[in-house]
């Protein structure tokens, strides 16, 4: 398992996709997303962008069983649904 980055800097993370780059969503680096956030920024630190490829990658590193990641595991299975990428912006 990689070594994920520190992710005390990020208030939240925003996501921008499709054909114009319109907003999808934020997420707000919480107690309760916690493991999404550090998983979702590390893919982003990785990749630039969060495609197909790095969904996979992304839902291996998020247990199913630990509840801070079921919003990071949401949002990679409607990335690996939709086949399109996604950017990340942090927001400190």
């Amino acid at each position: 398992m990689p070594t994920l980055p520190d992710t005390q800097h990020i208030r939240k993370l925003h996501f921008y996709g499709g054909p114009t780059a319109a907003f999808q969503g934020e997420m707000e680096n919480s107690a309760e997303q916690a493991r999404s956030v550090q998983v979702l920024y590390h893919l982003a630190l990785r990749h630039g962008v969060i495609s197909p490829s790095a969904a996979r990658e992304g839902l291996a590193l998020l247990p199913e069983d630990q509840a801070d990641a079921a919003a990071g595991r949401v949002l990679l299975q409607r990335v690996l649904e939709d086949g399109d990428f996604l950017a990340v912006r942090v927001v400190r």
